[in-house]
């Protein structure tokens, strides 16, 4: 017990909730407000590396290091929402996928902050309670991702929400209402960012060494699968679409199911076709997500009945 407490289960399991966080901050973001961030991955790992710096460079203590790399990383999505935001959605998915390239090669470039490519490390744990250091890590881990969701719950329902939502299905309708659609677009999205951050810096922990491969493009791309998967509209849309790639590939089948070497290789490099293959299934009978409507509505089922009738 001691063993599984302190081992790769819990690593996998604290990341795994990182990861459901990470999707349901891309819900708050897509979902509800409408912005198509594909640069998620690169605010989570500027709030890891910043982290890992003030904490391991300056030797600043762990919270005061996770409050400043949160801060940090708001700072920077500040300066970058007030450029974008009032673009259309292309552009804001460009421009926030170069922002994931920029910092990406600025961590593998700028070797004497850095390391670039050899990483930076070892990170430990604010904490020793022995065997059990990574299990009482994994519960504030779960209790900030539970907070998280918690506070999606209550966006949804809240009048803030609305106006969010709003946005996202008809802003220049919202605008005409007298709605300052791009200010409340701005502060959500650095707010957002900024959470992304912290849960950057909490990563950085379980990572223990830190490498420019956590933050690249292909940890956006898994979240954005796993939130369209689950339903991007859904608040447990992320929680469920994680699960069913990140939970079912990365620690069912590479950990718990007993499979040869051999095939376990082939299916690490396989895995990203079958979180595609999933995915198109998914959409294929449930286009709005696993927890969204089915795939014909009833307006649809009418029309199709006209055109038979007609035929």
């Amino acid at each position: 017990m001691g063993q599984i407490l302190s081992g790769y289960f819990m690593y996998m399991f604290s990341l795994l909730l990182i990861f459901i966080a990470l999707a349901t901050i891309l819900h708050l973001q897509f979902g509800v407000t409408g912005i198509t961030n594909f640069g998620l991955s690169g605010f989570w790992g500027f709030g890891m590396y910043a982290f890992t710096l003030l904490n391991l460079k300056l030797n600043i203590p762990f919270v005061l290091a996770v409050i400043l790399a949160t801060v940090l990383t708001g700072i920077i999505s500040l300066a970058l929402g007030r450029i974008i935001l009032n673009l259309d959605d292309q552009s804001v998915l460009v421009a926030t996928l170069a922002f994931l390239v920029i910092i990406e090669v600025l961590i593998i470039t700028e070797k004497w902050l850095t390391n670039g490519v050899l990483g930076i490390g070892p990170i430990a744990f604010p904490f020793d309670f022995g065997i059990y250091t990574k299990f009482v890590y994994f519960l504030i881990v779960l209790l900030f991702t539970a907070a998280l969701i918690f506070y999606a719950s209550k966006v949804h329902k809240s009048p803030y929400g609305r106006l969010l939502l709003s946005i996202q299905d008809n802003e220049p309708l919202a605008q005409s209402l007298g709605k300052p659609t791009f200010r409340q677009k701005l502060i959500f999205f650095t707010f957002t960012s900024a959470l992304t951050g912290f849960f950057g810096a909490l990563a950085a922990p379980i990572y223990n060494f830190m490498f420019p491969k956590y933050l690249g493009a292909d940890v956006t791309f898994i979240i954005w699968i796993a939130l369209i998967l689950g339903a991007r509209k859904k608040i447990f849309g992320g929680v469920i679409g994680i699960l069913a790639t990140v939970g079912l590939f990365d620690l069912v089948l590479e950990t718990v199911v007993p499979i040869p070497q051999q095939n376990a290789v082939i299916l690490y490099n396989a895995k990203y076709f079958l979180y595609g293959l999933v995915l198109v299934l998914v959409l294929m009978f449930r286009p709005s997500g696993i927890l969204g409507n089915k795939k014909r509505s009833k307006s649809i089922k009418t029309i199709s009945k006209f055109e038979k009738k007609e035929g």
